[in-house]
């Protein structure tokens, strides 16, 4: 198992190289025909520059998470397990950076993207790779659960005591039945999506899990599910921290 995940993570970053040059090449073509355009014809394809620079970054953003992402499974199959790496965070910036990857499937699919309370939350000791990560496969879950019309929304608070924030993903979707919810933090958890694994939740568990935090779920049928994430400001405290990285990830 170990040599086919280590198979699997060179082929990856090998298939991801000619992605982002070929973005970078691409970009540089559209600047050199956008600028050899008379002036009479640019202004009314300026949107379409704009949001084609948007899915340049897009793609690169994504590409460079995946890779990331491979080279941590190319260092557990060789036995080492990446510590989180606390600094300073704002939970804004991780939200906008999950829009930003996630606006076009919203777009499609008519639902809204919403956040609220945010900008007053103070900066916290995280893990920004994990925690964009977690948060991505909670509002990526959501998404396709949401009729159009509906929405995603982002809720940030301060803990009366001014030592935690509280997050919640809130969405108004199908909502998640008691056997779906009985094992959604686990490796059982039951996916509903086409080629789903349903590993999404559990990943999103350990990440809460090795920032010291905690996370609950609440949900109704036809009303809409809410994950509730608490995080301390400081980060976790240090023998948490060992026993998360301990556990499977």
């Amino acid at each position: 198992m170990a040599r086919l995940l280590g198979d699997i993570g060179h082929d990856i970053k090998n298939m991801l190289m000619p992605i982002m040059s070929g973005a970078a090449l691409l970009e540089e073509e559209l600047d050199e025909c956008y600028h050899r355009l008379p002036e009479s014809v640019t202004g009314n394809l300026k949107h379409s520059r704009d949001l084609t620079k948007e899915l340049l970054d897009m793609i690169r953003n994504g590409s460079r998470r995946i890779q990331d992402r491979v080279r941590e499974m190319a260092e557990s199959v060789k036995g080492l397990t990446r510590l989180p790496e606390f600094a300073p965070c704002r939970l804004a910036e991780v939200v906008a950076g999950v829009y930003a990857a996630l606006r076009i499937l919203a777009d499609q699919r008519k639902v809204a993207l919403r956040v609220d309370g945010l900008d007053t939350l103070p900066v916290i000791q995280a893990d920004e790779s994990r925690l964009f990560n977690a948060i991505y496969n909670l509002v990526n879950n959501a998404i396709p659960e949401v009729s159009p019309g509906g929405s995603v929304t982002l809720r940030g608070r301060t803990d009366q005591a001014g030592r935690s924030i509280l997050v919640s993903v809130i969405d108004t979707g199908k909502g998640m039945p008691a056997e779906v919810l009985k094992s959604l933090f686990t490796y059982s958890a039951i996916s509903r999506k086409v080629g789903g694994t349903g590993l999404g939740t559990k990943i999103v568990k350990d990440v809460v899990d090795a920032h010291g935090g905690s996370i609950t779920v609440e949900s109704e049928p036809g009303v809409g599910t809410s994950f509730h994430i608490t995080l301390p400001l400081e980060g976790p405290r240090p023998h948490s921290q060992k026993a998360s990285t301990n556990g499977p990830r």
